[in-house]
């Protein structure tokens, strides 16, 4: 299920454990008390935990574990300024862990690389979030994304037979995402 909606009010409306896991890339320029807000939400929703993506510069409250993306190198966000080329992935209170996988996808650093065309400037890797769902879910759970984006993790919890709650309230960017979900496309 897929929503164009405000993902924050949303989340405040649900039940207490409605969903297995939050996996999220939520806007970097959040409020600290909006994180604490949310993340408060993300733990009373969710029965296994939640894994949010986050600025080095900006992290979230203090979590469980943390891994790090490494992003291929770019242009971007040069101006006057060094290049941030790792971006936080915070783990909390995910009590689900998928061991019977090769020890390497358990490293908490990724090299993962976005592939194909993009229209989100945001996107994660899909090879990164297959990983992070597989070690952290079971088939048949549900996977929420409140801060939707482009739909990489709808995409990947669809393929991967996990049921997937998504909210995005930019109507363009809902449509696109919703047509990347329903068509499967990575």
């Amino acid at each position: 299920m897929i929503y164009c909606s405000d993902g924050i009010s949303w989340i405040k409306a649900q039940p207490d454990a409605c969903v297995d896991l939050v996996l999220t890339d939520p806007p970097y320029d959040l409020p600290v008390v909006t994180q604490q807000g949310l993340l408060s939400h993300f733990r009373r929703i969710s029965r296994h935990g939640a894994i949010v993506f986050a600025q080095p510069e900006r992290p979230w409250p203090l979590p469980d574990q943390h891994g790090f993306w490494i992003k291929p190198i770019s242009t971007k966000n040069t101006s006057r300024r060094y290049s941030r080329f790792v971006e936080l992935i915070q783990v909390y209170a995910c009590d689900v862990w998928n061991a019977d996988r090769h020890w390497s996808q358990y490293t908490n650093v990724f090299m993962d690389l976005v592939d194909g065309d993009t229209d989100h400037p945001y996107e994660k890797p899909t090879t990164l979030i297959r990983r992070l769902i597989l070690n952290h879910t079971s088939p048949g759970m549900t996977i929420l994304d409140p801060f939707m984006g482009s739909g990489t993790i709808g995409v990947v919890a669809e393929v991967l037979g996990r049921g997937f709650i998504g909210l995005e309230q930019s109507p363009s960017i809902f449509n696109r995402a919703q047509m990347r979900i329903m068509g499967g496309l990575s």
